[in-house]
């Protein structure tokens, strides 16, 4: 039964699932559906209901008014491979041993997924899209995978696929984003209840192609023009164009997607999730990428609706998206089998309350291999709250910003007397983090450079 599939050891669990031909769906189960859209270097303001008029997403600015829009959304670590790591188990970097695009398996015997733990209660367990984790989708729990990217990017247009658990990848015709899409809706079309779908679009990840009508929604128009209101006028040129065009290609297929659920009337059974997997700096402080701790790196859009989410919301609260795996469980009734290193955010979905005081974002790879510019980032832990960040590097050193007053965060006041009592704060939050997660990196605090 149910029971003994939860006690077996890991190794057991994951070779009883894999071989269990359907998943185990019990008659009645009225538990509810949980949708969770994944984006790809998706930059913060780069959703209309972020606050920028200059880019059209009509999809998620609607979904965001049929739910809660977290206007200071954090993701745990900023980089592809270890942020879907994080959603799968619950658990920092430091703790699974997924820590970096140069790392990217779980540690050997590393304790069950969440999608194992759903479909071994019963849920019907989807993977469309990218993958890029070492660890199959199969030994992660996932039931069917009908159409999924096995690497990190792809191109747009004719990508290879593959089609189902265990194929290998084929080229398949059509633009990716389309082909998510139409698998996605097909999922919701014929799924079994209670399922859960993980649909990772890679959009707006490059090698960018936008088809013709998405790109005249902006041409003509000067990059300054066009750049989300807080990005600072001091940043490399970036080709605005070709990344808002290739953001409202996805807007739409996310608005079929919502349709589809619409069209079977699940919506109030359908929890729906939509995050950025890290964010993009865009050319600010001369850097075109993610994994540092500065905001447009770790900032993504993060909003959720259906089901029993209260509507037209727009929430300070925060939620990092380490929050969101511990949500899952709890929302399907699900007990964990090990400490999640993030909280449920239910409550403050459905009722406000316990709203988290501060997220925190761990980047745990100082090899240059962990990057693909060949470049290394130093080790660091941050902890924000809705008005300050403190950043922590390897070295001791560490910086500390008054958000609202410097959102571009170029004055440290670290050293100021007057923010001594905010400084001590930040850092008492951080090591408590430390302590509760088994943080390797807590001797940290006690160096200073």
């Amino acid at each position: 039964g149910r029971n003994m599939m939860l006690c077996v050891n890991t190794t057991t669990r994951r070779e009883f699932l894999a071989g269990t031909a359907s998943p185990l769906l019990a008659a009645g189960d009225t538990r509810p559906n949980i949708v969770f859209i994944l984006s790809d270097d998706h930059h913060y303001q780069c959703v209309g209901a972020a606050g920028n008029p200059n880019i059209r997403t009509p999809n998620l600015d609607r979904l965001a008014s049929r739910g809660v829009f977290f206007t200071n959304g954090q993701i745990s670590t900023p980089q592809c491979c270890p942020s879907r790591g994080i959603l799968l188990s619950g658990l920092e970097t430091y703790q699974s041993g997924l820590i970096s695009n140069g790392q990217t398996s779980f540690r050997p015997g590393h304790p069950p997924t969440v999608p194992e733990k759903l479909r071994a209660s019963g849920y019907d367990t989807l993977l469309i899209g990218k993958w890029h984790i070492r660890n199959q989708p199969r030994e992660c729990g996932f039931s069917r995978a009908p159409l999924w990217l096995r690497g990190g990017s792809s191109r747009y247009q004719d990508p290879q696929l593959a089609h189902g658990l265990d194929s290998k990848p084929e080229q398949t015709p059509g633009h990716i984003t389309d082909l998510f899409t139409d698998a996605a809706v097909d999922v919701v079309r014929n799924a079994k209840q209670p399922f859960f779908l993980w649909l990772a679009y890679n959009a707006p990840h490059t090698p960018w192609y936008a088809a013709p009508r998405y790109r005249e929604l902006y041409e003509g128009r000067s990059p300054e023009t066009l750049a989300p209101p807080a990005h600072p006028k001091s940043a490399k040129p970036f080709d605005w164009v070709t990344y808002y065009s290739v953001i409202s290609h996805l807007d739409e297929g996310i608005g079929r997607v919502i349709g589809e659920i619409d069209a079977r009337r699940l919506w109030d059974n359908t929890y729906v999730f939509f995050l950025g997997d890290n964010g993009f700096m865009c050319g600010t402080k001369d850097w075109n990428g993610k994994v540092v701790p500065w905001e447009e790196s770790i900032r993504v859009p993060y909003l959720a609706a259906g089901g029993k989410v209260r509507r037209g919301v727009r929430s300070g609260a925060a939620v990092t998206s380490i929050d969101l795996p511990a949500t899952w469980l709890d929302l399907a009734g699900v007990t964990a089998s090990y400490k999640l290193a993030g909280r449920s955010i239910a409550p403050v979905l459905k009722a406000g309350r316990r709203d988290p005081e501060a997220g925190f974002s761990v980047w745990a790879d100082g090899r240059p291999e962990a990057l693909a510019v060949g470049t290394a980032v130093e080790p660091y832990r941050l902890v924000r709250t809705g008005t300050h960040k403190l950043i922590v590097w390897e070295s001791g050193r560490q910086a500390l910003y008054d958000l609202r007053q410097d959102p571009g965060e170029n004055r440290d006041l670290s050293a100021e007397r007057a923010s001594a009592e905010t400084l001590s704060r930040l850092r008492g939050l951080l090591a408590a983090r430390m302590k509760e997660t088994d943080d390797p990196a807590a001797g940290w605090l006690v160096r200073r450079s």
